[in-house]
């Protein structure tokens, strides 16, 4: 029996187009039906969701910023945020300088991304984000200065690695230089830090409490470094046939690709298994 169900976005559910099938998006609504919660469980923020995401039907809750949020779209606020104080925030973009990166960082929802001498965004940063990120995205001249404006901490920051090959080695100096903080991957050149002890796990298992279902009764979908937590969290794990190896040697289940629709066919088998 499974009562929550916790899906990464990007290289999971959304398929390399950053779509989702009519099909995916009937099932997911359905879930409300059978009383399961559906909860994307993503590194975008809950302004960031694709709108087929946004539009399935009764959308409650979202695990955004890898774990540094969780959103109520009933409510409209953040029901849990966890973030990097502004200070220490300011240290890490400051290192950050001396990395082969572009930075920017997410407060509240909205991400903010350092631009160019020209005053844009990179184009690097357009052509490679994730789809629907710049979309929303504030240009920043100055990262400093519109921390200082920001009322809150960071909810994450989340710097763009110029170079593929480079990813592993910055993520490497990172950790070394801010051991308290969490610093994941969730693809190649995507490198997320969070607050200390905030993943994608932790807020799911926090999210469940908050709804009175234990945690076996979850299932989590995911593909990346930054599902493991999730992964390994909930009551049972499934990874698409698209997903990294350290992410399959955790996996309960496997399923189908996100390009072949595999969450929906995987809560397909499930559900049918649930009901015999």
């Amino acid at each position: 029996m499974f009562r929550l169900v916790a899906t990464d976005l990007d290289g999971t559910l959304l398929r390399s187009d950053k779509t989702i099938s009519k099909e995916t998006q009937d099932v997911l609504s359905s879930l409300y039906e059978r009383n399961v919660f559906f909860v994307p469980t993503t590194g975008r923020s809950h302004k960031e969701l694709p709108a087929p995401v946004r539009e399935v039907e009764h959308l409650r809750y979202a695990i955004t910023c890898n774990g540094g949020g969780v959103y109520d779209f009933a409510e409209q606020r953040y029901i849990y945020n966890f973030t990097i104080d502004k200070e220490l925030g300011e240290r890490v973009l400051k290192f950050s300088e001396s990395l082969p990166v572009y930075p920017s960082f997410v407060c509240n929802g909205e991400r903010y991304i350092l631009t160019d001498a020209d005053g844009k965004i990179p184009e690097y940063v357009i052509r490679r984000a994730a789809g629907g990120v710049v979309e929303f995205a504030h240009a920043s001249r100055d990262l400093y200065a519109t921390l200082k404006e920001m009322p809150d901490g960071l909810q994450k920051i989340f710097l763009y690695s110029k170079d593929d090959d480079l990813t592993s080695e910055i993520l490497s100096k990172l950790r070394y230089e801010f051991p308290g903080l969490f610093v994941t991957t969730s693809g190649p050149i995507f490198i997320e830090v969070n607050a200390p002890g905030i993943d994608k796990g932790k807020t799911l298992r926090l999210l469940c409490e908050h709804l009175d279902i234990p945690i076996e009764e979850s299932i989590a979908f995911g593909d990346a470094a930054n599902d493991l937590a999730m992964l390994r969290t909930a009551g049972c794990a499934v990874v698409p046939a698209n997903g990294t190896d350290e992410a399959k040697a955790v996996a309960d289940l496997f399923c189908e690709s996100c390009d072949d629709d595999g969450v929906r066919k995987a809560l397909v088998r499930l559900c049918n298994d649930q009901q015999k």
